[in-house]
């Protein structure tokens, strides 16, 4: 059994950008250190994660190496192919297909179809006694049911996966010793090939296979038509697995129409909506539903390189499927006889689910400054659907309280502005319309006593008209205008002289004035210059973080900051030259 998780987190990749966690269906990532990781008691390896995740950060497990060292060191070593191949590879002909596997190293190739017509056969005799029966056939809806659901384990037909009955065929076949590779659109497959090790010996995706291709310097169009053929036969419906209501159709042909009623739904949203409901749903007759966790089904899943067209797709595979196939009808019939059955039941408590007392959740709302419904924001930028969800999530360890949007906005605002009043020099902030976004106290009193009033009536003099503030304004109107980093003058007022230096902080948006009394003994410029290194060294990490969260760029305030600094030691060696 490979001792790596089918899925893993590239650590130095994670931006912490949680959109992971947003598209996660079931919140199967716990958050530690600003990165997010799998967790994978919770996982059910749908595959999305990898799919959205804009860094790449998700990474699914690369087995290559494995089966290449399968394909050296044996000499039987068969390929089970995934039904979905016709989606991937619309332009391969089965014989061109069969000799491009041969040219790795693979001596035979067969197709995962056949195992599924022996799980339709199996499951069309189970399923007409009265009651729920969950299809077994996909890996991913298999866990969601175990881990989320395990109230209705009992249901998921006791039969093998198509894998597996596959697997055992070719076992039978071509003998114990043989090795198998199964080659699909799946990534949960990976996790099945590591539980039934007896049975498959390692699972690649399509996306690994065509990596393999190109390494070996395989040209699939140069290949041509040849005599290379599926082994032991072609496959007939099992061929219509990939599709949702496939397994459906293969079913229906050993079960007879009054045996049971047939559901299908696919897609991990509408699977759980499903789950959801499914203690109401009535048992008084025989009911199959066939669940794929990927939309559209097999040809849609996450190993599949080939994305989009579902349509399209769809059409593949239901042609391909209707063309005359070589057939041994007394073969097949031997091979449907193979025991392919199989409990999902384990030993687990359907009733362990953590409680958590509202009390605590309401602390851990409290700790976000989440006071009252109306600070309910429930905006998901934590990756959460509601606040609510997100304080269960912080108290189960899966979160931290720094995911929290409106929360890191509001702590970044106050240490500013905190650390603004403590700067031992008049500073305000200016938009492009010119009016007062930010100021501290000591530019109020530099005004007079009456703008000091209004200051403390007005916080921060925001939404002020700053060409009614400062006589001497024209020099923030021509940063705006110009959008330079910075300029600098000294100017009389009220009989003092006074130092204006002024930046850019956003191009023609908004600019940064810091104003200092040159004949105030207390203005130092060390002391300046310290306490605007104090800035840059408590704030950045919180700018950062809501830079990240809001799609800012972080680096560009960073260096407005250092240059503040930088003018400050500019400034000082100028005066002793």
């Amino acid at each position: 059994m490979n001792q790596q998780y089918p899925v893993y987190t590239e650590a130095y990749n994670c931006q912490d950008c949680y959109k992971c966690i947003r598209r996660c269906p079931v919140k199967a990532i716990r958050i530690e250190d600003n990165m997010a990781s799998i967790i994978p008691e919770l996982c059910t390896m749908c595959g999305i994660c990898v799919e959205v995740c804009p860094a790449g950060a998700k990474q699914v497990r690369n087995d290559l190496t494995i089966a290449r060292s399968l394909v050296k060191h044996n000499s039987k070593v068969i390929a089970s192919v995934a039904p979905a191949f016709v989606a991937e590879f619309p332009g391969l002909t089965e014989s061109r297909l069969v000799k491009a596997l041969r040219m790795l190293g693979f001596d035979q190739v067969s197709e995962t179809a056949l195992g599924a017509q022996m799980v339709s056969h199996q499951t069309a005799k189970y399923i007409k006694k009265n009651g729920i029966h969950i299809s077994s056939a996909c890996p991913s809806v298999v866990e969601l049911v175990k881990k989320y659901y395990p109230e209705h384990e009992d249901k998921i037909a006791p039969i093998m996966s198509p894998l597996m009955a596959h697997s055992k065929l070719l076992k039978q076949h071509f003998g114990d010793d043989c090795k198998v590779i199964f080659i699909g659109p799946c990534i949960a497959k990976k996790h099945e090939a590591d539980e039934m090790s007896d049975l498959i010996d390692v699972s690649i995706t399509f996306k690994d296979l065509k990596k393999w291709w190109d390494e070996e310097g395989v040209e699939l169009d140069l290949i041509p038509e040849n005599d290379d053929y599926f082994v032991p036969y072609r496959s007939h419906e099992g061929a219509l697995y990939p599709i949702d209501g496939g397994m459906i159709e293969g079913i229906r042909k050993d079960a007879g129409v009054t045996d049971a009623s047939f559901m299908t739904f696919s897609g991990q949203e509408n699977v759980k909506d499903v789950m959801e409901e499914l203690s109401s749903w009535p048992k008084d007759e025989p009911l199959f539903l066939e669940l794929l966790a990927c939309r559209g089904g097999c040809v849609n899943g996450p190993g599949m390189e080939n994305k989009g067209a579902i349509g399209f797709k769809r059409h593949r595979v239901i042609r391909e499927c209707s063309f005359p196939k070589r057939t041994d009808k007394a073969q097949i019939q031997g091979d449907l006889s193979i025991d392919l059955s199989l409990s999902f039941l384990r030993n687990s408590n359907a009733d362990s689910k953590i409680t958590i007392e509202e009390s605590a959740i309401s602390d851990a709302l409290e700790s976000i400054g989440k006071l009252t419904e109306k600070d309910h924001l429930n905006c998901s930028g934590c990756g959460y659907d509601t606040c609510r969800s997100f304080a269960k999530a912080m108290l189960e360890g899966k979160a931290e309280r720094s995911m929290c949007v409106s929360f890191m906005r509001k702590v970044a605002h106050d240490k500013a502005s905190v650390l603004l009043q403590k700067i031992p020099a008049a500073v305000v902030v200016v938009d492009d319309q010119m009016k007062v976004i930010e100021s501290n106290r000591r530019f109020a009193s530099l005004l007079g006593e009456d703008i000091e009033m209004i200051f403390d009536v007005q916080p921060r003099l925001e939404g002020s008209d700053f060409r009614k503030l400062l006589p001497d304004y024209k020099i923030f109107e021509t940063l705006l205008r110009t959008g330079e980093e910075s300029m600098e003058r000294k100017v009389r007022m009220n009989e003092k002289l006074y130092n204006i230096s002024v930046f850019s902080i956003q191009k023609y948006k908004i600019v940064c004035g810091i104003i200092q009394n040159l004949h105030d003994p207390e203005v130092r410029r060390d002391f300046v210059r310290q306490q605007t290194e104090d800035v840059i060294k408590q704030n950045m990490e919180t700018v950062q973080k809501i830079a990240f969260l809001l799609g800012e760029n972080a680096s560009h305030t960073n260096s407005i900051l250092n240059s503040i600094t930088e003018s400050f030691d500019a400034e000082g060696v100028k005066d002793e030259g």
